[in-house]
């Protein structure tokens, strides 16, 4: 249902996004000018004619500038115009009129829809053509005068370009129309391109207020009111009638024919009609005779004298007031400025302040709706104008109107869009405080914003959740690249392989002004926690995602100096920056094979998702939620997805935490029995420590994290839709915490009992998630209680595909020769086959000791070490979870202790049983490089660990608790990624039923 809604509404989006590039289709890009030796010296004389045309489509910004070929005799004029595709040929005439009109017959015969317009070289020239004469001039489609006017040449190609396209883009794009009407050759041609001129920049400058991607500006500049020329009364009214409903203004002369002869009140005439059929047009009276002026004031118009030597800016000033190009002036009913609005977001602020009498004035004056039609709100602007004061009970509710209907308007055109910072007012989604990519992280974030705003998650859901993205900013890769550039810091990273030494080094050096002017801005803005984040190119990517690779540092936001509070922020991006460089990323890239001098980091700062409980700041729930479950059980399907939840901060479930999992779309079927959940279930949690003011980031993640027994939790009020508690008297589990027993982390408020509907949001956002990016999805979020009336809001945090591999090999755990198997699993993740594999580290039960998990995993690094340096892959085995940050869980290695291992398996002990590891940063990175997943869960049919066969092998090195195999026949490593199971073989032992077309795995 969500998925059909988004497809629908992302193209209604994109087909308004679209109208731009339907507009302007005809381009003048080759043009075939015609002029003597003589006169073509005299056009270049000042610099080649092109130059000059491109210099002046270049101060305009005008992207697209024609080419000009010069012919110099008829015969070879007609020649080219016969054999290239000229869009528009100029005939210069001189003294010699015959030859040109002449030429025009013959041009006209070969191709009579292109355009050829006559350029008479002055006034001289124009005189001794005798235009006045009817049918003379049949084959030219304007007359133009030059007298050394260079300018002359982008009005006259203008024009041609907007008399083709004026049809289709006041049809497709509701574009506006200027009508001047001239009939003075001298006049029209120094006017019009002081008319386009004043056009280009004026809609120029409404286009760069906006907050938009370049691309789009360059595409809004084709929206630009067409300029469309009348010589005449009965030409003026045929394109009044044709463009009446886009109709921006009309300029008009006073003198000039009307039914065949010269009429001096023509103009006027003209003015009066179009006041009958279209009260509010503004109007402007151009003429030489100054008496005009007070007619034209009046009967509604305004005047300008046409030889003004400050014509061009009387004309902008014109613009500005009349047509709505300049700042929307508020006045009072008498005319007195009460203040002004110089773009759409201070126009909104503004409508809300400004008192009655003021608006009522406005609107019933239609100005609002003239000053959007200048924005090229066009849609939106007649809407305006179709409502009159009268159509509502009062000014307020005028007012409601207005600023709805304008937040309406601009979360319609930021879709898709990360305006910069300085729009926090109105959209506290996304803003961007540095240039360039925002990484991967940012790319996920961008596109949740997009799905949130094309989507009405909670319609047909009465009691529907409502889903935001917490207010969020980038820095892009700009601001890394140019940091290190400026700091000489890019050889010291590479080569420095201390964590702390680069620490400090990148912590010694500020970062760029202008980024810590934004970001003083920023802070401004907010005083929430911050979560900042990194957001590396190759973060997130669909192969290898990179997850938790980088550093995230959390900041409470809340010193007295604001200073200070910038100089935390600061210190937090420079260490997101120094961790791209650290041990553990290193080991990734080499891993993953890639360089890492291709990486480039973006940062994420992102408000903390929850709410402030006494010394410290958590959501209610935070967790990650999978679109496919590799592990179904009951009647599940791997479709209906996964969800890890947990109070508390989020990393508690990503680091390995124990957790509450669920299918979203089956919530109220337990996956875990409940009678394990007493012994394995959440017993802590993180909270972000909003009293330490002063910390030093560069000691890790966690400097500025609690961490809490679930008892401290009681003093969240919200804590209760969290838990159960087990009744000792009866033996079961109670939902809440009213009465008195053991707390159980079941969720079941939630779950079970609908207090919030929780598990519908997390399935309706997989759904769309999954299909939009067309692979299965994992999701990170939180919950808090901060919306409306205290109601519980779903943030989406970030977005990243799972990994799926679909090479075919046939693993059936129930048929495979346990006899030759080290290992059997039904819950394994990965696919392939490899047979090369000759060593095995694993932890020996014989010495497990849960205590002593941390010395464990140094092991395992000191023997991965001298296996990467042998070049040589390994299985790893161990009890409980592998990466977690609970080392009561399992061992806590990170990524760089384990790089070598091709495969790890996760084994319960008969006194340790664990969850597996699902939902973890360190499990995606796992399974995303292939690298093999084996779960084996105490007393399991199908799956075991022969540890008597590993003990048996010889020992090739052994440790306090971890033992090294090394074997002279290689082990065969199989993965049915399809089924999800796998086997492990014996050295030189070896399944039966593979075919040839087996692949083999190999990373």
């Amino acid at each position: 249902m969500y998925f059909n809604e988004l497809v629908a509404s992302y193209d209604r989006e994109r087909r308004e996004r679209d109208i731009f590039h339907d507009l302007m289709r005809y381009r003048v890009r080759e043009v075939l000018l015609v002029a003597s030796l003589y006169d073509s010296f005299i056009l270049e004389s000042d610099g080649a004619l092109s130059d000059q045309i491109y210099g002046e489509f270049y101060k305009l910004n005008l992207t697209t500038a024609p080419r000009v070929t010069c012919a110099y005799t008829e015969d070879s004029a007609v020649e080219m115009f016969g054999t290239a595709p000229y869009d528009l040929a100029i005939l210069m005439a001189g003294l010699d009129f015959d030859g040109p009109l002449a030429l025009a017959e013959r041009l006209k015969s070969v191709h009579p829809e292109t355009p050829v317009l006559l350029l008479a070289m002055n006034n001289s020239s124009l005189t001794g053509l005798g235009i006045e004469c009817p049918g003379t001039l049949h084959n030219i489609d304007r007359v133009f005068v030059w007298n050394g006017y260079s300018k002359l040449f982008v009005g006259m190609i203008k024009y041609v370009e907007d008399l083709h396209n004026v049809d289709n883009d006041t049809r497709v794009g509701m574009v506006r129309v200027v009508l001047l009407i001239e009939d003075s050759v001298r006049y029209y041609s120094r006017y019009l391109p002081l008319l386009y001129s004043v056009v280009m920049k004026q809609t120029q400058q409404l286009v760069e207020d906006e907050r938009v991607i370049e691309t789009y500006k360059i595409l809004r500049m084709r929206g630009r009111p067409k300029v469309l020329l009348a010589t005449s009364y009965d030409e003026a009214e045929e394109l009044f009638t044709r463009y009446e409903p886009n109709l921006l203004t009309v300029i008009s002369d006073v003198r000039y024919p009307r039914g065949g002869e010269v009429d001096p009140e023509a103009g006027f005439r003209f003015l009066r009609m179009s006041k009958e059929r279209k009260p509010d047009l503004p109007v402007l009276i151009q003429s030489h005779e100054i008496a005009n002026r007070e007619v034209a004031y009046a009967l509604g118009a305004s005047f300008v004298d046409k030889n003004s030597q400050t014509l061009g800016r009387e004309l902008a000033h014109f613009f500005q007031t009349q047509l709505g190009f300049g700042p929307f002036v508020f006045r009072d009913a008498n005319g007195g400025e009460l203040a002004r609005a110089k773009s759409m977001d201070e126009f909104e602020e503004l409508l809300g302040t400004v008192p009655p009498e003021s608006l009522l004035y406005h609107a019933d004056s239609n100005h609002f709706s003239t000053w959007l039609m200048a924005r090229g709100e066009v849609r939106f602007a007649k809407l305006i104008r179709n409502y009159m004061p009268d159509d509502f009970a009062n000014v307020q509710e005028l007012r409601d109107f207005i600023i709805r209907s304008l937040y309406d308007l601009r979360r319609g055109k930021s879709r898709g869009v990360i305006p910069g910072l300085g729009s926090h007012r109105y959209d506290r989604s996304l803003i961007r405080l540095g240039g360039g990519s925002v990484g991967g992280k940012g790319r996920g974030l961008a596109f949740i914003k997009s799905l949130i705003d094309n989507l009405a998650f909670t319609q047909g859901q009465p009691n529907g959740m409502e889903i935001r993205l917490p207010y969020t900013a980038f820095i892009g890769i700009d601001e890394f690249e140019s940091w290190m550039d400026t700091n000489g810091l890019w050889n010291f990273a590479w080569y420095e392989a201390d964590t702390p030494t680069l620490s400090r080094t990148f912590l010694s050096h500020p970062l760029g002004a202008e980024l810590v002017g934004r970001l003083r801005q920023f802070l401004s803005t907010t005083n929430a926690p911050l979560a900042v984040r990194s957001s590396g190119l190759f973060e997130d990517m669909l192969m290898v995602p990179f997850s938790g690779v980088y550093d995230t540092y959390l900041i409470p936001n809340s010193h007295q100096d604001r200073e200070q509070r910038l100089a935390q922020l600061c210190d937090a991006i420079r260490l997101v920056y120094a961790s791209l460089f650290s041990a553990s990323a290193r080991a990734y890239f080499n891993v993953a094979s890639y360089k890492i001098e291709e990486e480039r980091m973006a940062v994420v700062v992102q408000e903390m998702v929850g709410q402030r409980h006494g010394r410290w700041h958590c959501p209610l729930v935070a967790g990650t939620a999978h679109s496919y479950n590799y592990y179904p059980v009951s009647y599940l399907k791997p479709d209906d997805g996964l969800c890890v939840m947990a109070y508390g901060l989020g990393p508690y479930v990503v680091e390995g935490g124990e957790s509450f999992r669920f299918s979203p779309r089956y919530p109220k079927l337990d996956i875990v029995a409940p009678e394990h959940r007493m012994s394995g279930g959440q017993r802590w949690f993180y909270a972000l420590d909003m009293e330490r003011t002063e910390f030093d980031l560069s000691t890790g993640e966690d400097a500025t994290l609690l961490r809490l027994e679930l008892s401290e939790a009681e003093a969240d009020p919200s804590f209760g839709l969290t838990a159960s508690t087990w009744n000792m008297n009866d033996q079961r589990l109670e939902p809440g915490i009213s009465g008195g027993g053991p707390r159980i982390m079941d969720f079941a408020p939630i779950l079970k009992y609908d207090a919030f509907p929780f598990a519908q949001a997390v399935d309706a956002v997989l759904e769309v998630c999954a299909k939009s990016m067309g692979i299965p999805v994992e999701i990170e979020y939180a919950v808090s209680q901060d919306g409306p009336g205290g109601e519980a809001v779903f943030y989406l945090l970030q977005i990243k595909p799972l990994i799926q591999n679909a090479d075919k090999v046939n693993v059936e755990a129930d048929d495979v020769d346990r006899s030759a198997c080290l290992v059997v699993s039904d819950r394994c993740m990965g696919n392939g086959r490899n047979a090369s594999i000759m060593d095995i580290v694993y932890v020996d039960p014989a010495t497990w000791d849960a205590s002593c998990t941390e010395a464990m995993a140094v092991e395992i690094g000191e023997m991965n070490t001298g296996l990467a340096a042998e070049g040589r892959p390994y299985i790893l085995i161990g009890p409980g979870r592998w990466g977690t940050r609970d080392r009561w869980l399992g061992v806590p290695v990170t990524f760089a202790q384990i790089s070598g291992a091709k495969a790890i398996i996760e084994a319960d002990l008969e006194g340790f049983r664990v969850e597996s590891s699902l939902g973890s940063h360190f499990f995606h990175n796992v399974t995303a490089m292939n690298i093999g997943y084996f779960s084996v869960p105490f007393g399991s049919k199908a799956s075991f660990v022969d540890w008597e066969g590993l003990a048996a092998l010889p020992a090739f090195r052994r440790g306090s608790y971890c033992v090294q195999i090394r074997t002279e026949e290689p082990i065969e490593l199989l993965m049915d990624g399809r089924r999800g199971h796998g086997a492990i073989k014996k050295p030189g032992a070896r399944l039966t039923g593979l075919d040839k077309s087996d692949n083999i795995y190999c990373t």
